[in-house]
């Protein structure tokens, strides 16, 4: 009974979870000035070809987007292989609330558990690396000296990513815009 609460526990937390996910989409109003020179990081990211212009949806950021959504979205496989680990998980016999013996899993709770458990964990490693900083590191170098971007990872670069794309650079834009406005209001305190 244990184990049948605790799988239902959480595929009613996943998909919860997905339920309340909601759409990026991009800014509405655009910026009056842009500084003169912007950094080319978001968080940890590195986003090559800047176009200076305000709200600028561009392939390299969409990239961006694509494998910070794709490495962040990599706990969907997490439930997997714990539903794997509960199924693993040795059953007990009590009497009046005392624990007698320890119940081993059935044959099948192992042919189940065992390819679940690999593959969920198969499934995180293989997200984790496809989409990973080096990976992107590397294609963006090539981007920037004229190669295109590799076909598969082309298909892939929805309006979504482009919007968050613009999203992040505006962000960029908009917090260097705070930096140069409290600097200068520091200034005149002084």
């Amino acid at each position: 009974m244990n184990k049948l609460y605790f799988l239902f526990l959480i595929l009613l937390t996943t998909f919860n979870a997905r339920a309340q996910t909601q759409p990026v989409v991009a800014p509405i109003s655009p910026l009056v000035t842009v500084p003169d020179s912007i950094p080319k990081t978001f968080g940890r990211w590195y986003l090559p070809l800047y176009q200076p212009t305000a709200g600028v949806a561009d392939t390299a950021g969409a990239l961006v987007s694509l494998f910070a959504t794709k490495r962040r979205n990599t706990w969907w496989y997490l439930p997997i292989t714990a539903l794997g680990a509960a199924l693993l998980v040795p059953g007990q016999q009590t009497v009046n609330g005392t624990k007698t013996k320890s119940i081993p899993p059935d044959t099948w709770q192992y042919a189940t558990g065992i390819p679940l458990m690999a593959g969920g964990v198969g499934a995180i490693i293989a997200r984790l690396s496809t989409f990973s900083r080096a990976r992107l590191s590397i294609i963006q170098h090539e981007y920037e000296r004229g190669k295109p971007i590799p076909a598969s990872l082309r298909h892939k670069l929805k309006p979504r990513y482009f919007a968050q794309a613009a999203i992040m650079r505006t962000y960029i834009v908009q917090s260097i815009q705070m930096e140069k406005l409290r600097a200068q209001q520091k200034a005149l305190r002084k």
